[in-house]
């Protein structure tokens, strides 16, 4: 008679496979959800940076579009006063009225020229003290305009008969801070007098760009509650496998102590295993092995 031996090595147990299993399944599902977060907030971002950038390209042509429209103005009006000096031009209030003309909030018109001196001249201003007589060159804004002044001339002197200019500078505020403006300057047709029409370019995107900080600030908002709830459900997962994975340890623990008590001899030993799934079965298959060993034994005392 040989001696039969099962050899056994210690490897993972059923719950902490279970468990492993487990932070398989949830990193995949934290991974989906991390990205789907992501993308909603990368769309959130494009879909507000791609609505500044229309409404500030079309705030750009409704400022181009003013000086156009009051160069054409200031034409008709000269055609019709043809009498008018330029020296006049302040003191003829429809002059300018046609002249000088609200863009955006806070911008406006000006109607300027570059004399036969090389000078250039403002004639038309929503400030008196900066048009000619009173200031009979306008590069002597340099010092007062201070940071400013670079970028403001740059686009202002820029300009030709037949060719418009526009673009951005820096504006300097009175507490010192920097405000972006446009100006757009285009030729009065078939003078020397030129039309700068100018405001600051937030007045236009302010809006969506209040829009877009309020989408993003929704977005974060939602991301965070998406993120709570998801470490809710993971974590209710988390105690249910839990729970699960430590009863049917202590289940297969009890069954594996019986068959252990069974092999030594304890045939009367009952098994009870309050279960309605395969570990039922299998202890009900161990009950009938222990019955079939005891009516054995009780054959071979009768014999």
């Amino acid at each position: 008679m040989t001696d039969s031996t099962v050899s056994q090595s210690k490897g993972l147990g059923i719950r902490l496979k279970l468990f492993m299993l487990f932070t398989v399944l949830i990193l995949a599902f934290a991974g989906q959800a991390y990205y789907l977060i992501v993308q909603l907030n990368n769309m959130t971002d494009k879909f507000g940076q791609q609505g500044t950038a229309i409404i500030q390209e079309l705030a750009e042509q409704a400022i181009l579009s003013t000086a156009q429209s009051v160069s054409r103005e200031v034409r008709l009006y000269l055609t019709a006063h043809p009498d008018l000096k330029k020296e006049d031009f302040m003191n003829d209030q429809w002059f300018k009225d046609v002249a000088i003309q609200k863009v955006g909030k806070n911008g406006y018109t000006a109607l300027y020229e570059r004399g036969e001196d090389g000078k250039w001249r403002t004639w038309a201003h929503t400030n008196p003290k900066i048009t000619a007589p009173n200031l009979d060159d306008m590069s002597k804004l340099e010092k007062p305009l201070g940071a400013s002044f670079p970028g403001f001339w740059k686009i202002l002197t820029g300009v030709t008969p037949a060719n418009p200019i526009k673009g951005y500078y820096k504006w300097q505020e009175k507490d010192n801070t920097f405000k972006e403006k446009y100006m757009a300057c285009v030729n009065v047709p078939g003078t020397e007098f030129y039309i700068a029409s100018t405001t600051y370019i937030d007045e236009f995107t302010e809006p969506m760009t209040r829009l877009e900080r309020e989408s993003k600030a929704t977005a974060q908002a939602e991301s965070k509650r998406n993120a709570v709830i998801m470490a809710i459900i993971i974590t209710l997962i988390g105690v249910v496998v839990f729970i699960f994975g430590s009863a049917l340890s202590a289940n297969i623990r009890y069954l594996s102590a019986m068959t252990d008590r069974i092999s030594l001899g304890e045939l009367d030993a009952v098994i009870e295993v309050r279960s309605r799934d395969e570990l039922a079965v299998l202890a009900q298959s161990i009950s009938r092995l222990q019955q079939s060993v005891k009516l054995s034994i009780q054959r071979l005392k009768k014999t």
